[in-house]
């Protein structure tokens, strides 16, 4: 799967996958790999790369196995939330508006967490390519508890945005969130088994040992089970503008602990050609 989209001046192939015919791909300044077995064009002068951890579900499990897998705590949470009278609401095809208000939606929680808002143009690019699926789970009373977007290809389904809503605690009471945040994860990881995905990716496991904050969200996904995947990065510069932006990208991701450089690369490569000779 890819998409092409644009952020302010620069152009951008993204691929996910082992796809490789790229005879139909608009150009771009760069196109950056996800979810790739191995680096690619690490050769490649300027390239940025990276080495991920990722939590997938097997949706090939039954229910029961998936529920097994879960926490002592994501259970009960889950259990809980089913009989609080919640509603939720999976938007296969969203329209423009549908993308717009889960921007809205979520800009306001980014707002109050301190993060980067949602990417429009890409949101617009896997909307008209038809690779993204939005949820909500809703109070009784019809208000947003908690939403998340996915970017869904054959098998994959990968929660891109996550965002839970604020109110003031007499109104709902953080827990009461947190319950409906993993009930929605519930019933998505239900929604995407019954349509035979084969599974469901948490996009990443934070490397930053010492953010506490990080560490607890790790926390949260993992009380869902799965397995933990070491998956590759690659960003690849097609023009001098693209350059000028892995340039900038490696400048803002200097102390990002999955950032590889790439003459540790070239020397594991080295090391592997060795081994086989």
């Amino acid at each position: 799967m890819n998409i092409h989209w644009k952020k302010s001046i620069f152009k951008i192939n993204d691929i996910y996958g082992s796809e490789t015919d790229f005879s139909t791909k608009e150009k771009a300044d760069v196109y950056c790999y996800f979810q790739q077995p191995d680096y690619k064009d690490a050769h490649k002068k300027s390239s940025l790369h990276k080495k991920v951890k990722t939590l997938c579900i097997d949706l090939e499990l039954t229910e029961d196995q998936l529920r097994k897998e879960m926490n002592r705590t994501t259970r009960y949470q889950i259990n809980k939330a089913g009989r609080d009278s919640l509603r939720v609401e999976q938007i296969k095809h969203p329209t423009k508006q549908d993308i717009r208000e889960f921007s809205l939606f979520f800009n306001e929680f980014a707002k109050e967490k301190g993060i980067e808002k949602t990417r429009d143009d890409k949101l617009e690019a896997l909307r008209i390519t038809k690779q993204v699926l939005i949820s909500y789970v809703l109070h009784e009373n019809g208000k947003k508890l908690a939403s998340h977007l996915y970017i869904v290809t054959k098998k994959r389904a990968t929660m891109f945005y996550s965002a839970s809503a604020r109110f003031e605690e007499e109104q709902m009471k953080p827990i009461e969130i947190g319950r409906a945040n993993r009930y929605l994860h519930w019933q998505d990881i239900l929604f995407f088994k019954e349509r035979q995905y084969q599974f469901y990716d948490f996009l990443g496991i934070s490397q930053e040992a010492n953010n506490q904050e990080q560490q607890n969200i790790n926390k949260f996904k993992k009380g869902f089970g799965g397995k933990e995947v070491t998956e590759y990065q690659s960003y690849v510069p097609h023009t001098i503008k693209g350059t000028i932006m892995l340039f900038i990208l490696r400048w803002l991701w200097r102390n990002q602990a999955e950032l590889v450089k790439r003459k540790y690369i070239e020397k594991s490569k080295q090391l592997d050609s060795k081994l086989l000779d």
